[in-house]
């Protein structure tokens, strides 16, 4: 009786080590943003945000001008941003010519040269992004 009394209380010694050893990694919280260029929206994209203090990146994509997405705490370096821009309308398929879809432009890569960086302090924050498009020229 006392053998099985000691491996009941070493199964639930394992157990509560297991569940405590299983951290996921640093919480995150939800942001949401948009990034735009000289007031003009990033239609489509990505962009990575990268943790001043470890290094860790994290990213999200950005999707009809807007990011939504879950990231650690902490002040964050915007890198890696890439998009593109609505030029126009087009009709896909000439069955429906009443459907139309955008046309996209991909904005060049060195419109987002400067740095910027975003503060995270809570959950659910929003930041509005814009470069000012110096780097294109």
């Amino acid at each position: 009786m006392n053998n099985k009394r000691c491996m009941i209380a070493l199964t639930l010694c394992l157990c509560a080590a297991l569940t405590l050893g299983c951290q996921k990694g640093p919480k995150k919280v939800h942001i949401t943003g948009t990034i735009s260029v000289a007031g003009e929206k990033v239609e489509t994209g990505s962009v990575t945000f990268v943790d001043s203090s470890t290094g860790m990146s994290e990213g999200a994509i950005i999707k009809e001008g807007a990011f939504d997405c879950e990231v650690t705490k902490g002040e964050k370096k915007l890198t890696n941003v890439l998009g593109s821009k609505v030029v126009g309308t087009f009709v896909p398929d000439p069955l429906y010519p009443d459907r139309e879809a955008n046309k996209y432009e991909d904005i060049p890569g060195k419109v987002f040269t400067e740095e910027k960086t975003i503060n995270v302090t809570k959950k659910d924050e929003h930041f509005d992004i814009d470069y000012s498009g110096e780097g294109a020229k």
